[in-house]
């Protein structure tokens, strides 16, 4: 406005005509949507209850962190996203091994104590995604985005986040939220 020549006239009424046009111009630009926030989409879980169905409960769980997670990221609250993330991950990988118990534990990968296989429920994250690639419930290659979604998930420890000096942003949610789809459907193609 410094620029318009209708500024620099001493004209108090000259100067309101450009101050009122420069309005006009600004609410059109305004109601045009421009400046609209983009609308933040929650999309609903898949159905998963054929890999949870001995879990009772846990499909309820599972749609409530999806949307969860989603909501995280729209809300800039990547650690948060991230940990929920890798909790369905986990939560699913061991619904799967449930589905196929004498399949997981017979698996190379399957953690033992004093030569006999854990129960599944004592299970870590690592323990299900090394054994859920090696029967082949998920592909080798999001075996391996799996961990890096695991290893971003354990900054639920804060002494994790800090050592790591993890910094998540929203490429990182995004680079997750693939990794864990892709899992899941993996997953749910594993399973008639």
């Amino acid at each position: 406005m410094c620029a318009d020549p209708d500024f620099q006239i001493q004209s108090r009424r000259v100067r309101l005509e450009a101050l009122a046009g420069y309005v006009r111009s600004a609410i059109k630009f305004a109601e045009s949507g421009a400046l609209a926030a983009p609308e933040e989409v929650i999309h609903a879980a898949p159905d998963v209850s054929k890999i949870t169905a001995q879990m009772p409960m846990l499909k309820a769980t599972i749609d409530r962190r999806w949307k969860e997670a989603q909501k995280c990221t729209h809300a800039e609250c990547f650690t948060a996203a991230i940990i929920i993330m890798g909790s369905i991950l986990e939560a699913l990988l061991l619904a799967r091994a449930m589905l196929s118990a004498a399949t997981a534990a017979q698996s190379p990968k399957a953690p033992k104590r004093n030569g006999h296989s854990l129960a599944l429920q004592d299970w870590n994250l690592n323990a299900l995604i090394e054994v859920s690639v090696d029967v082949g419930w998920i592909k080798t290659d999001r075996g391996k985005f799996s961990h890096a979604l695991r290893e971003s998930r354990n900054v639920v420890h804060p002494w994790v986040e800090v050592a790591t000096k993890a910094n998540f942003d929203l490429a990182t949610c995004r680079t997750s939220w693939e990794v864990l789809q892709a899992s899941v459907d993996d997953l749910l193609a594993s399973y008639p």
